[in-house]
């Protein structure tokens, strides 16, 4: 079974946030990600067990409905080639309760995570990656990149919610229109 071009970037980047944000940081850092999935956790595992989790989506399905963040077609030719301009987002959440940091700490952890989601992101180049007549045509490319922090709770058990956007242009071809 052949799978869609979304699931073959989304399967790249589980294995390059897996090595940059789990696998080459050290086991002390305070920034160490305890989970990474596609789609929402579900409970698996829950947000206090994960501290911090990084799930990755189509789209962007935590958008309010005047702020789409919908595929769209970027350019059409001649001949039937179609590229995409495929858009994707990475929430992360930083649960800080059990670990009680103070707010400048739980500051620079979710400062942190942000900075190094953004670099490893940028540091992906997709090559090779396709699924039938479609394949990653550019990268992610730094202007359409967005952060978004949101910091929630309070004393000695600080939420941070960072919201990053980004989108990947991908080319169908063989396609008649």
């Amino acid at each position: 079974m052949t799978y869609g071009i979304h699931d073959a970037i989304m399967q790249r980047l589980v294995t390059r946030l897996t090595q940059d944000l789990i696998t080459d940081i050290e086991e002390d850092d305070p920034a160490l990600v305890g989970a990474i999935k596609l789609g929402p956790l579900q409970g698996e595992p829950e947000p206090d067990t994960a501290r911090i989790s990084v799930t990755i989506h189509e789209n962007d399905p935590y958008a309010a409905d005047n702020d789409s963040w919908d595929d769209r077609i970027y350019d059409m030719e001649c001949g039937g080639a179609i590229t995409y301009e495929r858009r994707f987002t990475i929430r992360t959440r930083a649960l800080l309760v059990d670990t009680q940091e103070d707010l400048d700490v739980a500051r620079k952890i979710a400062s942190t995570l942000a900075s190094r989601i953004e670099l490893s992101l940028l540091s992906e180049s997709f090559s090779g990656v396709s699924s039938g007549n479609e394949y990653v045509a550019r990268g992610i490319y730094a202007e359409s990149l967005t952060t978004k922090t949101h910091q929630g709770g309070g004393p000695d058990a600080y939420d941070f919610t960072i919201r990053t956007r980004f989108d990947v242009l991908t080319t169908r071809t063989g396609v008649t229109t």
